[in-house]
């Protein structure tokens, strides 16, 4: 019973942080394993900020879903409160005496020396580990009916294995059988009574539970790290994609003004400049004042679009009416019929509807000048209509090669943020843009 009494307590022990505890058998993190799709990607193992990466590895009858982490050796505070367990174990033997028979010395002493091993055992390769485990296992438990010290060496292996997070729980539960099958034999062949065998039973039950517990709260922590790690990674590539979206749409902004102001006023410049060949001089004067006028309102539409990161919308109505009075300014006729009915539009609606009837208006000025533009905004439902029509020029314009197709593409790109879309086509003679989007943007989470 006194042997019996002693494995209890190294149970007791290792749950308190002493005995088996000492070892500081959980110090290895779980397996780093990698995906092959990871590997050209973070050289050297994984880095700061880098997304853990997911595999699915056999295990047994099933599947684990297991994270790639990082293996850290064990410390100096770890391998010293090994040592201190070992010189326990041996301290206890010696005190309480050796058996006489050769071959139980010789086995006791092959337990400790895989204690030793494992002391100094590296985290790669892992037979060094397995290896003295399975020595401290075996070796402890053919000896355990001979001394209370081996009993808590193959305890102690029995806990150290199974905790183990960073390799296969197979491997831990072969030590934990083999260490429980060879202290059966050796009370059985001691012909111990029955009760100490049951006892056995349910001492290393418990400690395989606890180590058990240990290897899984270990791995649940490293995978909260990760999944954090993971967390902050994702935040980080959100921002970042707003922050490419934002540039984009500022990107968008500055092409209609510059392609609107630029436009009008190489248009109003060459009249100009055909005036002052015709002798008209009163003419071509207020064509560059009206080139001036145009300048003047590019860079009041330049200083929008900036203060437009700040602003918390604008009034459709009134631009609408600004880019007809620019159009007709730079020598364009246009007739605009808008829903006075209209309230409550979405700022980013608002804005995406008013770069495309900028940018519409600079391409009739391009590709028909001089034709006019009729231009329509009217509700139809929970959606806005806007339509833009003008008869095509019978002639190429000036400008007509200026173009570089990026204006209705950003168009589209911008109608499509606000869940709208534009289409553009020759129909009977007139060129037609035809624009339907939401009222009211859809709540983002």
């Amino acid at each position: 019973m006194g042997r019996i009494a002693a494995v209890a307590g190294a149970g007791r022990g290792a749950h308190r942080g002493r005995g088996v505890g000492a070892l500081g058998g959980g110090d290895h993190r779980h397996r780093g394993r990698r995906h092959p799709a990871d590997a050209g990607a973070q050289p050297g193992g994984p880095q700061r900020g880098a997304a853990p990466a997911f595999r699915t590895v056999p295990a047994g009858c099933g599947t684990l879903n297991r994270m790639a982490v990082t293996i850290t050796p064990p410390t100096r505070l770890s391998r010293l409160l090994r040592l201190v367990g070992l010189v326990s174990v041996v301290s206890t033997a010696i005190s309480t005496g050796l058996p006489r028979q050769r071959w139980e010395l010789a086995l006791i002493a092959v337990s400790w020396v895989g204690w030793a091993l494992f002391i100094v055992a590296p985290v790669r390769p892992r037979w060094p580990v397995r290896v003295s485990l399975s020595l401290m296992a075996i070796c402890g438990g053919l000896t355990t009916a001979y001394s209370a010290s081996s009993a808590i060496t193959a305890l102690a292996a029995v806990f150290v294995a199974v905790s183990l997070a960073d390799d296969s729980p197979v491997v831990g539960l072969a030590i934990a059988a083999a260490a429980l099958l060879s202290s059966c034999a050796s009370l059985m062949v001691a012909q111990e009574p029955p009760r100490m065998l049951l006892n056995l039973l349910v001492g290393t039950g418990v400690i395989g539970l606890m180590g058990w517990s240990r290897r899984q709260a270990r791995i649940s922590a490293e995978q909260n790290r990760l999944l954090l790690q993971q967390n902050r990674v994702i935040r980080a590539e959100r921002d970042r994609a707003a922050a490419l979206a934002e540039r984009g749409r500022i990107a968008r902004d500055i092409h209609d003004v510059l392609a609107h102001t630029l436009g009008g006023l190489v248009i109003q410049l060459d009249a100009a400049d055909a005036l002052l060949e015709a002798g008209e001089v009163d003419r071509a004067v207020d064509r560059v004042r009206a080139s001036h006028r145009l300048a003047v309102s590019g860079l009041e539409d330049a200083r929008r679009v900036v203060g437009a990161l700040r602003s918390e919308g604008i009034d459709l109505a009134a631009e609408l009416l600004r880019l007809a009075d620019e159009h007709r300014g730079a020598g364009g006729q246009v007739e605009v019929r808008t829903d006075t009915e209209l309230r409550g539009i979405d700022a980013q609606t608002a804005v995406a509807i008013t770069r495309a009837v900028q940018e519409s208006l600079t391409n009739a000025r391009k590709h028909a000048p001089g034709q006019p533009v009729s231009l329509s905004l009217r509700a139809e439902g929970d959606r806005l209509a806007v339509d833009i029509t003008n008869p095509l020029a019978a002639q190429r314009g000036s400008l007509t090669a200026s173009g570089s197709g990026a204006g209705l593409l950003g168009m589209g790109e911008r109608l499509a943020a606000s869940g709208g879309t534009v289409e553009a086509r020759k129909e009977d003679g007139r060129w037609t843009v035809r624009i339907r989007v939401p009222r009211f943007r859809a709540a983002t989470p």
